[in-house]
């Protein structure tokens, strides 16, 4: 198969540590341009050394197939919509819009252009992740009653762009992806209601620790995301007749490190061990196989929706 000639419109860390090596070891996709601000960083990123400094001149080369967009939240989907209408397909960093009617033009958007069109959340191709959900609807716990996740850090730089609300930042942007959004997938979209938030404000006027509770389905959720709290990342389920939860500190962003599950029922713990890999190739490659025709998991943009409009309802508690 004729590798997915990728473009990356964004040469920052999260393109560096993320899709990068992803790419470099794929079999399926290749990095064929880099468009960046710093030329130096673009050139960095690009194994051929074809840079562009403009966004514009990349998604023009019509040798590029695929972009993979890691610009500041609030440019996602702007960009996201050029690169479909110059006809190429895109995978954008989560959030993928800054709302739900956001993401929506988008989406009409690929609908005219048939492209391929997916929010980047890397862990749900873990094989831990999906093995998790795997686990909750076999029942082996029984109906879900309480459901915890969180993933904070902290020593964010004062002018860090996800310190700055006109780019989109926060920590419900920049976590919510994961913990906050994770009761929704696992218990498949059921009803939720009646959010709360406790929410701290970085000084430079974005959210810097929110912990939000709902009710979903049949359970109580607590969701916590701070970017000024120790790394501390963990997703615990509750059910009736035992619990499920991600060990090690590292629910959410397990990279390249061996990782497990703990299996809770009638007061029995076991575990299920899983080998390193890194879910951001999982993920570019399957959605290479997409675009040449073959078989491969994409998260469908419902689910993308589901998150906006969720994430919507956040912010609104925290005008009120």
């Amino acid at each position: 198969m004729e590798k997915v000639r990728w473009g990356f419109i964004g040469a920052g860390n999260i393109a560096k540590k993320a899709l990068y090596p992803a790419l470099m070891k794929s079999e399926v996709g290749e990095i064929y341009a880099v468009a960046g601000m710093d030329e130096t960083r673009a050139k960095a990123l690009s194994p051929s050394g074809r840079t562009y400094d403009s966004y514009e001149a990349l998604i023009a080369d019509p040798n590029v197939e695929a972009v993979y967009i890691s610009l500041p939240n609030s440019l996602h989907i702007p960009w996201s919509i050029k690169a479909m209408e110059a006809g190429k397909h895109v995978l954008c960093e989560k959030p993928v819009a800054m709302s739900a009617d956001e993401l929506r033009t988008a989406i009409e958007v690929k609908e005219k252009t048939g492209l391929y069109f997916m929010e980047a959340s890397w862990n749900r191709w873990h094989p831990r992740t999906i093995r998790f959900k795997e686990l909750y609807d076999s029942g082996i716990i029984g109906e879900a009653k309480s459901i915890r996740a969180c993933f904070t850090y902290d020593g964010l730089p004062i002018d860090n762009i996800r310190t700055l609300p006109e780019l989109g930042g926060g920590g419900t942007y920049d976590l919510g992806p994961y913990s906050t959004v994770a009761p929704l997938w696992l218990l498949d979209f059921a009803p939720h209601s009646d959010i709360e938030t406790e929410v701290t404000w970085h000084s430079k006027g974005t959210d810097e620790t929110v912990r939000t509770t709902f009710t979903i389905g049949n359970a109580t959720a607590e969701t916590v995301t701070s970017m000024n709290t120790p790394d501390t990342l963990y997703f615990d389920v509750t059910g009736e007749h035992g619990s499920l939860s991600m060990p090690g500190n590292h629910a959410f962003n397990s990279h390249n490190e061996p990782s497990a599950i703990e299996i809770t029922v009638n007061g029995v713990k076991t575990l299920e061990n899983f080998e390193a890999c890194d879910p951001y190739q999982l993920m570019a490659d399957d959605f290479s196989r997409r675009i040449r025709g073959q078989e491969g998991w994409l998260m469908p943009l419902s689910e993308s929706v589901a998150f906006a409009e969720f994430l919507d309802e956040i912010f609104e508690t925290f005008n009120k």
